[in-house]
């Protein structure tokens, strides 16, 4: 999810060495990439039975994926994330229209990545409706698709505001800044669970065994460097239940933000 070309070779690093150990468990694989990061191809990818291991958002997990994936983990962002490995969108506004808090955005035009996106779409929706901006109270919004490409709206004045996954504006600040300059955060999103990483349910070995080995190669003193070029400071075990808070944060994002 966070496979930027800057990043590619780290994250290529680790993927390689996480189709190792599950390999040696009696599951082989080997690392590969999706060539779409349209929701649509992603869902097909994730939910295909030859997809061992992946990373999805919550969001779509809770509302689809939970037939075809068990979760095991989820990453820890350098200076983002909680013990638990639970963090908070960043809620950006161009600087230059002087809003200062998420309570001013009246008027102004949202974009959102899609619908199915806990980041981009449902942790804005929440953010609003908990600073009391109504569905009435903002431009209807437009989709990117993409939280680099929200970022990108907001440069080319298409857009005034959106909610940007924090793990993806930090690595943006640091490898694309002419995306995140002249951007104010004004707020922030829910506590949520990171994006999860998860395996199928179509696999020889047990659950505990992946979930040990996705720690461990995330724990790992050689792939040091490959994880903080990225920025992740490790991982965490997590399990579905985490995700299960998601479904009331749909409920109030969609009253202020519909679905369409």
């Amino acid at each position: 999810m966070y496979d930027f070309p800057e990043v590619h070779s780290s994250t290529k690093a680790i993927l390689d060495a996480l189709s190792e150990i599950f390999t040696s468990l009696g599951d082989p694989s080997h690392a590969a990439f999706p060539e779409s990061s349209i929701h649509a191809d992603l869902m097909r990818l994730w939910k295909d039975d030859s997809t061992l291991f992946s990373q999805s958002c919550g969001l779509p997990f809770v509302e689809e994926l939970h037939d075809y994936v068990d979760i095991v983990a989820t990453l820890k962002w350098s200076g983002i994330s909680d013990d638990r490995g639970w963090y908070r969108t960043v809620i950006v506004v161009r600087d230059e229209l002087a809003v200062r808090s998420v309570s001013e955005v009246g008027g102004l035009q949202p974009v959102i990545t899609n619908t199915q996106s806990l980041s981009g779409w449902c942790s804005l929706g929440v953010a609003l409706s908990q600073a009391g901006i109504t569905a009435t109270s903002v431009r209807p919004y437009i989709a990117s698709e993409g939280h680099a490409k929200s970022l990108q709206f907001l440069q080319d004045k298409r857009a005034d505001f959106a909610s940007i996954d924090p793990g993806t504006f930090q690595l943006l600040q640091r490898h694309r800044p002419a995306l995140t300059s002249g951007l104010r955060v004004i707020g922030q999103g829910p506590h949520v669970p990171a994006t999860p990483l998860h395996v199928s349910k179509v696999r020889k070995s047990t659950l505990s065994a992946l979930q040990g080995a996705v720690l461990d190669v995330f724990s790992r003193d050689d792939l040091a460097k490959a994880r903080a070029e990225i920025g992740i400071d490790g991982a965490v075990a997590i399990n579905a239940s985490d995700y299960s808070m998601i479904s009331g944060l749909v409920a109030q994002a969609n009253a202020v933000l519909p679905r369409r």
